[in-house]
C-alpha cells in the first residue's frame, strides 16, 4: 500500500505519542496543531539546562500533489507529538561529503525550538526575545538542526528557533507562470515565521521581539525577508553573516529554462507548463534533486544554480515582486558581517582536488563558472575578455596563487555585494546598520576539513558563526582562546538582539554605516588578537572594478541618497 503524506504524519504522531506519553517528565508545550513533548539539553560553559523541541511540523508534507506547491496548512494531530527526534533534512546537497551527494527527504518542513524556561513554569508578562536562524547552503543544501544554542543560551534568556525549507530544484523551480510561479523555498520560510508568530509564546517567546539571523544563503534569505511584502511584521531585527540578496549567487537566473531542462533530463514533455509539472510530480524526488548537477559545470560551480527569483506578474501574493535592488528594506536595526577570507571555501576545494593547473590552463573557460557570471554577460562574445580583465586586475603578470585567488573569490562572491547591501539599507532607513569583518582564525574552520588540507591563517566562509552557535561536529569550546572568542561573539549578538546596538565595550566606538552613500564605508574589524579596530574604505571588496565589468547583474545596483524607508 502506498503511504501518503497524511498517513505518514499520523503514523509518526502515533509512534511519538507512545514514546513520549511513557515519560511524564517530558517538557510539554501546546501549539495550534496539538501538544508536543520535548527533551532537555545543557549549555557548554555553565551547564545550564534548556528545553529542546525538535522536528515540529509547521506545514503539511510537500509530497505527491503538494510537490511544487506553496506550503499547505497543517492538520491538527491526536495525542502528543514526539519532539525529541530531529526531522530529516530537505533533499539537497550534502556538503559534509567529499562528492557532495544528495541527502534528506521530501517530507521535511519542520522546525526546532529551544527555550531556557519550561513553558509550564512561565508566567504571563515574562516573554523572551526570539532568535530565528535560517541555515545556509547556497539554497541547495543544509538543515536547521545543524545549529543549536549551547553558547547563546549560556547567560541569555532567548527562545531559539531553526527551520528547514525546500532546496534546489524542489524548492526553487519555476515555469515562469502561475502553474509553478517560483520561490517555494522562500515561501516555506515565511510559513515558518508565521508559525513562530502564532505559537512562540507557548515556549516563552515574545512574537513582537523576533530577530531573524542567517549565514550565507541564510543571510541572503534574511535580506530577502527584509524586502518581501510577504514577510512584513514577522520580525523586528536582522543579523546577516556572509550574505545578502545582492550577492550574484543568491539571485538565480534563467530558472524557467533550467526547470524545462530538468524536465528533459527526467524524460518529461516540455510543451506546456502543466505537462512539465504533472510529469515531474511523478518522478522520484531524489532524481529531481540530483538533476541540479547538470548546471554545475566545474568543481560543482556555479554552486547555486537554483534559488530565489522574481515571480511572474499576476501571481499573488508574490514573495519577490521585483529584483532585490529595486525593493526598499523594512526599517529595522541590522547587524551584518563578512569573514576576512570568505573565498577560501572555494580555494580550498581547488587545492584539495588538485585543480590549480586545470584552472590556469583553462582560465577563460572555467572562470565564468567559478565566479558565476557565465549567464550574466551583456554580450556573450565578451566572456573571454572579462576573464582576461579579471586575471590582469588581480594577478597582473604574476602566476596564480592561493592568496590572490582567495581575494578574488572573496571580493566577487561576498565583499562588494554584502557591503553594498549594507550601504543601501543604511541610506534608505532610519534604523542603524552595523558592519564588521571577522578576522580571527581559531582551532577549527566551518568549511575547511583538515583531513584534506591545512587551513593555515585563512578565516574562511562561515568561520564566524561557530563562535555564536554550536555547529555539528565543531567544538571551539574545547580550548581557551576559542572559548574567549565565543564569549565575545555571543555578547555582540546578545546585546544587538536585546537593544539593536552591538556591544564591544568601551575600547572602540562602533559607528554604524553612513547614511550618505558617498561617505567611506565604516566597519569594525575583529582581529586575530581579539581586538576591535575601526576602519573606513571607499572601495570595499573592489566594488569599482566589479561594477565596471559588462555584467547585467550590476545594472540595477545603484545606491540612492534619498531617505525613504518602509516601516514594518
Amino acid at each position: 500500500m502506498k503511504m501518503t503524506g497524511d498517513t505518514l504524519l499520523k503514523l509518526t504522531c502515533f509512534i511519538g505519542c507512545i514514546l513520549t506519553c511513557l515519560s511524564s517528565r517530558a517538557p510539554r508545550a501546546r501549539v495550534d496543531s496539538g501538544e508536543i513533548a520535548g527533551g532537555r539539553q545543557y549549555t557548554y560553559n555553565n551547564g545550564r539546562q534548556f528545553y529542546s523541541y525538535l522536528g515540529i511540523p509547521y506545514a503539511s508534507p510537500p509530497v505527491g500533489n503538494y510537490r511544487f506547491k506553496e506550503p499547505q496548512p497543517l492538520r491538527p494531530w491526536l495525542g502528543v507529538w514526539n519532539a525529541t527526534v530531529p526531522s530529516s533534512a530537505c533533499l539537497g546537497t550534502d556538503y559534509q561529503s567529499v562528492d557532495y551527494g544528495i541527502i534528506g527527504q521530501e517530507d521535511c518542513l519542520y522546525l526546532n525550538v529551544y527555550t531556557p524556561k519550561s513553558p509550564r513554569e512561565d508566567r504571563p508578562g515574562s516573554l523572551m526575545d526570539v532568535v530565528v536562524h535560517i541555515h545556509g547552503g547556497a539554497f541547495m543544501g543544509g538543515q536547521g538542526v545543524n545549529y543549536s544554542p549551547e553558547y547563546l543560551l549560556d547567560d541569555n534568556d532567548f527562545v531559539f528557533v531553526t527551520i528547514n525549507y525546500r532546496l534546489g530544484v524542489l524548492g526553487f523551480a519555476t515555469t515562469g507562470d502561475g502553474v509553478l510561479p517560483a520561490n517555494n523555498g522562500m515561501r516555506d520560510q515565511v510559513a515558518a515565521l508565521q508559525w513562530i508568530r502564532r505559537n512562540i509564546a507557548a515556549f516563552g517567546g515574545d512574537p513582537d521581539r523576533v530577530t531573524i539571523t542567517g549565514l550565507s544563503a541564510g543571510a541572503s534569505s534574511v535580506h530577502y525577508h527584509m524586502i518581501s511584502p510577504m514577510s512584513r511584521g514577522l520580525f523586528n531585527r536582522a543579523i546577516l553573516q556572509s550574505g545578502s540578496a545582492y550577492c550574484h549567487w543568491s539571485y538565480a537566473e534563467n530558472v524557467t529554462q533550467k526547470t524545462s531542462r530538468v524536465a528533459e533530463i527526467l524524460g518529461c514533455p516540455t510543451s506546456s507548463s502543466e505537462k512539465i509539472v504533472e510529469c515531474l510530480r511523478s518522478r522520484p524526488a531524489r532524481k529531481i534533486a540530483e538533476s541540479a548537477i547538470e548546471f554545475m559545470r566545474w568543481l560543482n560551480n556555479p554552486f547555486s544554480p537554483f534559488g530565489p527569483t522574481v515571480e511572474p506578474v499576476g501571481v499573488e501574493p508574490r514573495f519577490l515582486p521585483d529584483i532585490p535592488e529595486k525593493l526598499i528594506a523594512y526599517d529595522v536595526p541590522v547587524l551584518m558581517s563578512v569573514t576576512q577570507d570568505e573565498g577560501y571555501c572555494l580555494t580550498a576545494d581547488i587545492i584539495s582536488k588538485n585543480a590549480m593547473d586545470d584552472l590556469n590552463t583553462n582560465w577563460n573557460e572555467y572562470l565564468p563558472h567559478l565566479l558565476d557570471y557565465n549567464y550574466t554577460i551583456s554580450n556573450e562574445f565578451l566572456k573571454s575578455e572579462i576573464a582576461k580583465d579579471i586575471k590582469k586586475f588581480y594577478f597582473g603578470d604574476k602566476p596564480l596563487s592561493i592568496v590572490t585567488i582567495t581575494k578574488m573569490v572573496s571580493d566577487r562572491m561576498f565583499g562588494y555585494s554584502v557591503s553594498k547591501a549594507a550601504q543601501n539599507i543604511a541610506s534608505t532607513n532610519t534604523a542603524p546598520v552595523y558592519f564588521h569583518q571577522f578576522g580571527y582564525g581559531g582551532k577549527y574552520s566551518y568549511f575547511v576539513d583538515p583531513t584534506y588540507h591545512s587551513r593555515g591563517s585563512y578565516v574562511s566562509h562561515g568561520d564566524e558563526t561557530m563562535y555564536v552557535l554550536k555547529i555539528n561536529g565543531i567544538t571551539p569550546h574545547d580550548n581557551e582562546e576559542d572559548t574567549k572568542m565565543i564569549k565575545t561573539m555571543v555578547n555582540i549578538w546578545a546585546s544587538f538582539i536585546k537593544t539593536g546596538v552591538p556591544d564591544i565595550g568601551n575600547s572602540t566606538t562602533w559607528l554604524p554605516v553612513s547614511k550618505n552613500s558617498a561617505d567611506p564605508f565604516k566597519y569594525i574589524e575583529i582581529t586575530q588578537d581579539q581586538t576591535f579596530e575601526f576602519k573606513e574604505e571607499s572601495n570595499y571588496g573592489n566594488y569599482e572594478f566589479w561594477s565596471s565589468l559588462p555584467l547585467t547583474e550590476f545594472n540595477e545596483i545603484r545606491i540612492s541618497n534619498d531617505i525613504n524607508h518602509t516601516e514594518l
